[in-house]
């Protein structure tokens, strides 16, 4: 049977290339598919990782570095979400490295040892404080 899915990949089972030619998806093309990964991993010596790890490194992977909400919305749909808060709930959660990353570089981006730099931010402050001030008052 033959199926015109987007997300099908047209693979060739010998060479693990894009091959436009097939695209036949049978009923066990999850078996197929496993045992074509598992033959592709052997050739390159590498242990046997289920297809739903690559999908899970992949999510991982990709979230890490996406820059924006368009980015995120491409990943979640590439993963066949309905929505952006299905990708974040399943793939979003942050590791305790991340975590500690992410709140050290709040601090690293805010504050400097450098003198002038920290005195160019106090007075950029004060301006913005001065002007909220003559609008509240």
């Amino acid at each position: 049977m033959i199926y015109d899915n987007p997300w099908y990949a047209n693979i060739s089972p010998e060479t693990g290339e894009l091959d436009q030619d097939n695209s036949f998806i049978g009923d066990n093309r999850h078996h197929g598919a496993r045992k074509d990964l598992k033959e592709w991993l052997e050739r390159v010596n590498l242990p046997y990782q289920s297809p739903h790890k690559f999908r899970h490194g992949f999510a991982v992977f990709s979230l890490k570095r996406a820059d924006d909400i368009g980015q995120l919305k491409a990943i979640s749909q590439n993963l066949m979400h309905a929505n952006i808060s299905i990708t974040d709930c399943i793939y979003g959660g942050l590791s305790e490295t991340d975590i500690n990353e992410q709140i050290s570089s709040l601090t690293e981006n805010s504050l400097s040892d450098d003198k002038e730099t920290l005195i160019a931010l106090l007075k950029s402050n004060q301006k913005i404080i001065e002007k909220l001030e003559d609008k509240l008052f």
